[in-house]
């Protein structure tokens, strides 16, 4: 394993040469998707000189779980050992805490984590759209009644409820969205309380929706819409697998599904919390 170069973490100014090394494997990252994840958590990686080489990030939940995101090595450096110093780095990071590991995996990093004895719990499934240059249908009011805007307070509820569906707190994950966000809706009930929840920021041209919460896929459609309501472009959503009715009721609405992608597990059976409620990912870095 060639250990010539050193890991150094990544700062809020490294966000372009992120970029850099998204753009060098042919990764579609927006300007603003650094940012998004060097403040949610930890991101390291090595340097030749003053050039980036690869890159991983660590976002931990508690002592319970955590995700590993966006590893990339520059495609001239791979072959060196790179990828496995830097999830190596990591998972000793996750036994200090006793941290079961969760991430999404490429299908080029596959044998890596396999190797490493991870193991695929799921799978996610990525969605798009591409808004018609006429659709009336966006141009509805976006919601009424129940569907409400996420303000500051509902994202108290908002976190509560993503606790639920996820077994784990991920305040800093929701906040850093939150940031991020074109616009982000909630459902409340007779009670005015948050019974699911939906960001949708911009990656481009392209609209991410993610995390969606809700109790079903009927309330997951009209979160979707009301988060998709005006753009005009690509929409994106990352579904798991087990979200079968809501995978046919985007199939329904049009979307097509253009890729799918192991979730795998190191350290524990299954991912905590009531997964059911869960229908798309913030991100794929973030589990």
């Amino acid at each position: 394993m060639n250990e010539s170069y050193a890991l150094e973490s990544m700062n809020a100014g490294d966000g372009a040469h992120l970029l850099a090394l998204a753009q060098s494997v042919g990764w579609s990252f927006s300007a603003k998707q650094p940012d998004l994840y060097v403040h949610t958590g930890p991101v390291v990686g090595h340097r030749d000189g003053g050039k980036w080489i690869s890159c991983a990030g660590y976002y931990a939940y508690g002592q319970e779980l955590a995700s590993i995101g966006h590893l990339i090595v520059d495609p001239a450096y791979q072959g060196k050992g790179l990828g496995k110093r830097l999830m190596l780095h990591w998972l000793e990071e996750a036994e200090k805490t006793g941290s079961a590991v969760t991430l999404v995996s490429t299908k080029p990093g596959l044998p890596l984590y396999t190797s490493l004895g991870f193991q695929t719990v799921g799978y996610v499934h990525r969605f798009q759209y591409v808004v018609p240059a006429e659709n009336p249908k966006q141009e509805q009011p976006p919601g009424d009644g129940d569907l409400v805007p996420l303000n500051e307070a509902g994202l108290l509820e908002a976190i509560e409820l993503d606790r639920a569906a996820t077994g784990v707190r991920r305040e800093r994950v929701l906040h850093s969205v939150d940031r991020h966000k074109v616009s982000g809706w909630a459902v409340r009930d007779s009670s005015g309380a948050i019974q699911g929840y939906g960001f949708a920021r911009a990656k481009d041209d392209i609209l991410v929706v993610g995390p969606l919460v809700t109790a079903d896929a009927d309330a997951a459609v009209r979160l979707l819409k009301v988060l998709m309501a005006g753009w005009r472009g690509r929409i994106q959503l990352d579904v798991p697998g087990a979200q079968a009715t809501f995978q046919d009721r985007l199939r329904g609405l049009d979307f097509r599904e253009t890729s799918v992608s192991p979730q795998m597990l190191l350290g524990a059976s299954s991912l905590p919390g009531r997964r059911e409620l869960l229908f798309a990912l913030a991100d794929p870095a973030f589990g």
